[in-house]
């Protein structure tokens, strides 16, 4: 068991194999992450894979999933942490989809910007209903988005809700259901831990060797399409570090966090 404050990991046997639980506490009031907590949560989820059949990803506060990178923390950094930060949640989500267990998120309130990436790198996203929302919002801060997520995003969702997602919009866990950004919405959370670990089951009755083998393989052709555009991303990153629509753009997100 993971005794780190920020990333409480426990495991729960079931009938077919061993899941984790990994339950975000993070930066307040948000549940934001800086680079050392977003570096701990990459690692953490590589090495569990080595110990745990799947993963589910929840948060210890329930008005928050994540609200992705924290704007204090940036805004305070020097030139060298903020690009180190940009391009590591750059790079975060081909990880995540690189991961070699399948992993869930449930998400108990608001999961936008890195929260709405974290949980688009999953391979199924439930949500409690009425509990707040979920969208990229970068744009609405002044930031682009990279490459990378957009070559996710047309893998999950409708074709058409993706310029709608790209330019901001923030979904109601219902309406994220009906463009396929959601796999399913709960009443209530037990119901939605219910809805979680049935689809973890479900998962695991198959034949685990020629599952993870049709899985990966599926996956794999997410990770080459982000990787023929990384390279362009992370020179996007590099540029816009140095402009001022960064630093705004920082402002509206320590904002957003306060």
């Amino acid at each position: 068991m993971n005794t780190s404050e920020n990333f409480k990991t426990g495991f729960e046997d079931r009938r077919n194999g061993k899941i984790a639980i990994v339950e975000l506490n993070l930066l307040q009031p948000n549940n934001t992450f800086n680079l050392p907590l977003l570096q701990e949560f990459l690692k953490l989820m590589e090495e569990v894979t080595g110990s745990a059949d799947a993963i589910l990803v929840t948060s210890a506060h329930a008005k928050f999933f994540s609200n992705g990178l924290d704007g204090k923390f940036l805004l305070e950094a020097d030139a060298e942490t903020r690009l180190k930060t940009i391009n590591l949640m750059t790079r975060a989500y081909s990880r995540l989809i690189a991961l070699q267990k399948p992993w869930l998120v449930e998400i108990t309130g608001y999961a936008m910007a890195g929260g709405a990436v974290i949980s688009s790198a999953a391979d199924y996203r439930f949500m409690l209903a009425g509990s707040g929302r979920i969208g990229f919002s970068e744009m609405m801060v002044g930031l682009p988005l990279p490459m990378s997520y957009i070559h996710g995003l047309h893998r999950i969702v409708h074709p058409s809700s993706v310029r709608y997602l790209i330019e901001g919009n923030a979904y109601k866990p219902e309406d994220a259901l009906g463009i396929g950004l959601l796999d399913g919405v709960a009443e209530s959370s037990e119901k939605l831990r219910s809805m979680c670990l049935k689809k973890i089951d479900a998962l695991l009755r198959f034949e685990q060797e020629s599952f993870l083998a049709t899985r990966n393989a599926y996956r794999r052709m997410i990770i080459r399409d982000i990787a023929e555009d990384e390279e362009d991303d992370l020179k996007m990153s590099a540029e816009l570090v140095k402009q001022p629509v960064f630093e705004r753009a920082l402002r509206n997100i320590a904002g957003k966090n306060a």
